[in-house]
C-alpha cells in the first residue's frame, strides 16, 4: 500500500485525491447543478472525498462507445445495472461517476448517442468493488458492480444523453 497521511480518521492516500480533483471536481464544475458543486466540490478542495471515473468495460476493449452498462429511468431517477472494470482504487473511494447508456443503442444512429454519466455513492450496498490483485500482491484496479442501484435524477451529472461529449471533456 502506498503512504499516506490521516484526514478525518482515514488514511488518505495522494492517489486517492488525484482522480477528484484533476478529474472529476473539474467535470462537476463544469456540468454539474449548483446543488452538486455545493455538495461535492468543498470536500473535493479538502482531500476529503475520493472519487473514481467507471467508463471501461470487461467485453468493450478500447471501444468505450461500445459500453453495455445501462441506467433505466425508475421514479424520480434511474436504476444502474453493468460492470465497470479498470476502475483505479474504487474500493477505497467514497463515489464513481459513470457512464452508462439511458438509451437503448437501438434508439439511437451513432453508440456515442444516448449515453449519459451518473454520480454514484460506492457505499451503496448494491455496489461492489472488488480489488484485482497483480502478480506483486498490490490492488489498485477494481471491477465494480452496479446491481441495480437506484441514482436519484439530483445525481445525474449534465444532461441525459450528453455523456459522450462531457466525458471527452475530461
Amino acid at each position: 500500500m502506498q503512504p499516506g497521511y490521516e484526514l478525518m480518521g482515514r488514511i488518505v492516500r495522494p492517489a486517492m485525491v488525484v482522480v477528484a480533483d484533476r478529474q472529476s471536481g473539474p467535470v462537476i464544475a463544469k456540468f454539474g447543478t449548483v446543488a452538486q458543486k455545493q455538495r461535492f466540490l468543498p470536500g473535493i478542495c479538502r482531500g476529503e472525498l475520493g472519487f473514481c471515473i467507471g467508463m471501461s468495460e470487461p467485453d468493450s476493449g478500447s471501444d468505450l462507445a461500445s459500453i453495455s452498462s445501462k441506467a433505466t429511468r425508475d421514479t424520480d431517477g434511474w436504476l444502474l445495472e453493468g460492470t465497470k472494470i479498470w476502475t483505479t482504487s474504487a474500493h477505497e473511494h467514497d463515489w464513481i461517476i459513470v457512464l452508462c447508456r439511458t438509451t437503448p443503442r437501438d434508439e439511437v444512429d451513432d453508440k456515442r448517442q444516448g449515453l449519459s454519466q451518473l454520480i454514484v455513492d460506492l457505499k451503496d450496498p448494491r455496489v461492489r468493488a472488488t480489488p484485482i490483485p497483480f502478480i506483486d500482491g498490490t490492488a489498485d484496479f477494481c471491477e465494480v458492480v452496479f446491481d441495480q442501484v437506484f441514482v436519484p435524477d439530483e445525481l445525474v451529472l449534465g444532461e441525459i444523453g450528453q455523456g459522450w461529449a462531457q466525458n471527452t471533456s475530461e
